[in-house]
């Protein structure tokens, strides 16, 4: 009895081992890893150094007159920015200045008074801060300690400003070339990115 119980179950056991060395396997499809390119990053080029001299050009004319305290006019850079030989900043950057005092002409033959500032030049969306806006040499009066400005008052301040002085008033005619210069230590930055998508 036992003898036919063992040949009973020996083929279902044989039937049970091959339907399990039969069931298919199936592969697991992977994709390959794509690493994305960091972000740009805003690297350390060169370095103004503070009170670099820089020539700057006035766009629009100013007057003691026409002019409100607060107004500002656009400025251009005439002549490149270079450390050691090296352009920093080209040529045509353009920035801001603004008129800090104004005032016209009184009775009594009392000429109009005019302060103006250069406030910075702009350069790859990064300001240059500006300060001592002067008229040729030594003509103006270097008030970059306080105003960041150039006063001119009446011809007080030499002859060489008085060509400035029209009919009473004070007035910066556009195209007007003056030198100012930097008010700090300026790390110019530029964009960089590194690496791109691998697979």
């Amino acid at each position: 009895m036992l003898k036919n119980k063992v040949k009973l179950c020996l083929p279902l056991l044989l039937t049970a081992t091959t339907a399990v060395a039969q069931v298919p396997t199936t592969e697991i499809a992977t994709t390959p890893e794509v690493t994305a390119a960091p972000a740009q990053t805003a690297t350390a080029c060169c370095i103004i150094p503070a009170l670099t001299i820089v020539s700057i050009e006035i766009l629009s004319t100013v007057n003691s007159q026409a002019n409100k305290i607060g107004e500002k006019f656009p400025i251009r850079l005439t002549e490149p920015i270079a450390v050691n030989g090296q352009v920093i900043i080209p040529a045509g950057a353009t920035g801001s200045g603004d008129v800090v005092h104004a005032a016209k002409s009184r009775f009594g033959g009392k000429p109009g008074e005019l302060i103006i500032a250069v406030r910075y030049l702009e350069y790859q969306g990064q300001r240059i801060p500006l300060r001592s806006l002067k008229f040729g040499t030594g003509s103006g009066k270097d008030n970059g300690g306080t105003a960041q400005a150039i006063g001119i008052a009446g011809g007080a301040v030499g002859g060489l400003v008085s060509m400035f002085i029209t009919g009473g008033e004070v007035n910066v005619p556009s195209g007007t070339i003056a030198q100012a210069k930097t008010s700090a230590d300026i790390i110019i930055t530029q964009p960089e990115s590194k690496g791109t998508p691998t697979q």
